[in-house]
């Protein structure tokens, strides 16, 4: 992301007004809060994201860079409505756009409307079969699948997102936890420890806090819903 956004700010010395160039450096600071990169300094990201993007529309009001940015950052600021209109915005314009309904997606689930987020994410899923970011909405689809209680299907689902994306350790926690809701105990143990290596000192208490949005932003039932995630990760091995 930092050699991206030196490029992307190389581009706008060239030509300041280069929208391109301008909706980029707003999404390579989007992108490092949403991927967890650093633990400080977040808010101040989203803060210099959002001016750049109200320049980026301004200058081309349907770049879809930009229209797809603007929906990221509304859910990072845990604007969940906003972030679903914005991504809708973006369907209008994309309708084989299966980042956008991923996004949609996300925000359903983090409002605690979990079945609807499941037919948004089978949505990205049938628009994107091979998209290279195909692992993120089969992720999201396998957190939903657990707080609905279909285990089995979470699991299915989340070996699936690792194996479209192999650098997606973060999600070998959630695995870990639906092996351990569906009695597959030996199978948990393993996957919690691909997570631990790579995070370690992880407990129930700290688990995705901070990320991809923070957790007091979400709705209540989401909240409420996300103890059967924490009761799986204790199963699991995780500690408290």
């Amino acid at each position: 992301m930092l050699a991206a956004r030196d490029l992307f700010e190389q581009a706008l010395k060239l030509q300041p007004d280069n929208v391109d160039a301008v909706a980029g450096v707003a999404t390579t600071y989007i992108f490092e809060v949403l991927n967890s990169y650093y633990e400080t300094e977040n808010q101040q990201r989203l803060q210099r994201a959002e001016p750049l993007l109200a320049r980026a529309l301004e200058l081309d009001d349907r770049h879809l860079v930009a229209l797809k940015a603007k929906a990221a950052l509304l859910r990072a600021q845990g604007k969940f409505d906003d972030a679903i209109r914005a991504a809708q915005a973006v369907i209008a314009q994309n309708p084989g756009e299966p980042w956008a309904y991923k996004e949609v997606a996300l925000s359903m689930m983090y409002l605690g409307r979990t079945a609807s987020a499941l037919d948004w994410f089978d949505k990205a899923e049938q628009f994107g079969p091979r998209d290279p970011g195909r692992w993120t909405w089969l992720a999201g689809k396998g957190q939903v699948l657990i707080l609905l209680g279909r285990d089995g299907e979470a699991i299915a689902s989340l070996r699936a997102a690792i194996e479209s994306n192999p650098a997606d350790v973060g999600d070998y926690a959630v695995l870990a936890a639906a092996y351990a809701l569906a009695g597959r105990n030996d199978e948990a143990r393993a996957a919690l420890a691909q997570y631990d290596r790579a995070h370690p000192g992880t407990t129930v208490t700290n688990f995705r806090n901070l990320s991809p949005v923070p957790l007091q932003l979400t709705d209540p039932s989401y909240r409420q819903q996300r103890e059967r995630l924490k009761d799986g990760l204790r199963k699991a091995g995780m500690p408290n």
